[in-house]
């Protein structure tokens, strides 16, 4: 793809938060280049995948979409598929030989991908529209958990510095960007491999300080639970711009399977841990995710983890259901909990949360609180926002009614209605 001038180029960005920051940076470099960027695949002379082979679901996902873009490819004479990111670095020569459609596959390891992954590159293109962005601080990751790949594909935790994050924060608020996201495969480790000692702290102080983010929403999520400090709970818990609202994969509780999964925490750190976050946040969000069906998971440690979940009262919960992955730790356990079993568990989990979940929200009726108006759903006909304990894509959202505030305020609502997961507010 040497001649990028004038060529029509279109995207299918896959996967999660941060692979999505790695596709705005792609459009920006191809943009630049000479690239214009269409919605539409059938008038593309360049269709691009950026790929996700994180687990089972993503990677079948994946081929489809590949093969999907390859049926458009033949109506295009001339026209080429490419395919980059984490299904490329796992699985380049398997495409290769699977999928000869495929003209370009770029893998993250690449010389010719450096350029996108480079630590210190902050240019990025945003959709149109879109009021809350992710901003990546750290690529990587240097946790050993024992069913996760990632360490694999991406390598180990490489921060970015903290002049690049804040430079692309800023680029982000100038064009009108009222929400940052911090994501990483785990942020509480940010600025260890730059021999900093509370570089997350040090960060989140040199956000906050924007005064660009003044009148805006800074969140953080992926946060490893061993490593949550206290600062780091009273930084996030100390107001705005910082939204009440701690992300905390603890992926099970019992402590026979935390082992097995690799993880540094017990079910005794856990609970503590979840003391000092509602002591220090009594009105925030405490949102986690949870794997059932690992290997070797009996009927009473999955009891134990639905127990606890009853009791937590978490106010966002993730359930998956465990999915081996080649070159894992756990690839080499006897996968033996059947799949309907594990479908099974997921279910009562979710079950036992959604009723958790329409109780937290019943008791926000009549409350006022900030939402950032998001969108205008034109099929509804209706505003959409979301409250400070809402995230983006993965909790509930809001409903505004009777409001007439464009995207991107900031304005005060009461609640009056609640769903399982949504929530129905008027502006005050």
């Amino acid at each position: 793809m040497k001649n990028l001038r004038n060529m029509r180029l279109h995207m299918v960005s896959l996967g999660c938060a941060k692979n999505r920051v790695d596709s705005e940076k792609i459009l920006a470099i191809l943009q630049q280049q000479g690239c214009t960027i269409t919605d539409n695949p059938e008038e593309a002379d360049c269709l691009l995948v950026n790929s996700c082979g994180f687990i089972d679901a993503a990677k079948r996902e994946t081929i489809d979409t590949i093969l999907s873009l390859a049926e458009i490819k033949k109506t295009r004479p001339g026209a080429k598929l490419a395919v980059m990111g984490c299904m490329v670095e796992r699985y380049k020569a398997e495409l290769q030989s699977d999928i000869p459609e495929i003209d370009y596959l770029l893998a993250i390891s690449d010389e010719s991908t450096k350029e996108v992954y480079r630590t210190d590159n902050i240019k990025r293109i945003t959709q149109p529209g879109v009021v809350s962005a992710y901003l990546k601080i750290a690529e990587g990751c240097g946790n050993a958990c024992s069913f996760c790949s990632i360490p694999a594909i991406r390598g180990p935790l490489k921060s970015r510095p903290p002049e690049a994050v804040v430079a692309e924060a800023k680029e982000l608020l100038a064009v009108g960007i009222r929400e940052l996201v911090l994501v990483a495969q785990d942020t509480t480790r940010y600025g260890a491999d730059l021999r900093k000692k509370n570089g997350l702290v040090e960060l989140l102080k040199e956000l906050g300080n924007l005064k660009e983010l003044q009148e805006g929403w800074l969140r953080v999520m992926y946060l490893y639970p061993t490593l949550i400090t206290d600062a780091m709970i009273e930084m996030i818990a100390s107001g705005p711009p910082f939204t009440p609202y701690i992300d905390v994969p603890f992926q099970h509780y019992d402590d026979a399977v935390l082992k097995r999964m690799g993880r540094q925490e017990t079910s005794a750190d856990i609970r503590s841990l979840m003391k000092r976050i509602r002591e220090k946040m009594p009105h925030g969000a405490i949102r986690t995710s949870f794997i059932v069906g690992f290997p070797g998971e009996t009927e009473k440690q999955f009891n134990n983890l639905l127990e606890f979940v009853k009791e937590a009262r978490f106010d966002h919960v993730g359930v998956f259901t465990y999915s081996s992955e080649e070159g894992t730790g756990a690839a080499a356990f006897a996968d033996d909990v059947p799949e309907k079993v594990k479908e099974k568990r997921r279910d009562q989990l979710m079950k036992a949360q959604n009723a958790i979940s329409k109780k937290k929200n019943k008791e926000k009726l009549g409350k006022t609180f900030d939402a950032l108006v998001e969108r205008y759903d034109e099929e509804n006909r209706l505003l959409i926002g979301r409250l400070t304990t809402q995230a983006p894509e993965v909790d509930g959202e809001t409903i505004l009614d009777d409001c007439e505030a464009a995207p991107g305020e900031i304005i005060k609502v009461a609640v009056t209605g609640a769903m399982d997961y949504d929530l129905i507010a008027h502006p005050v």
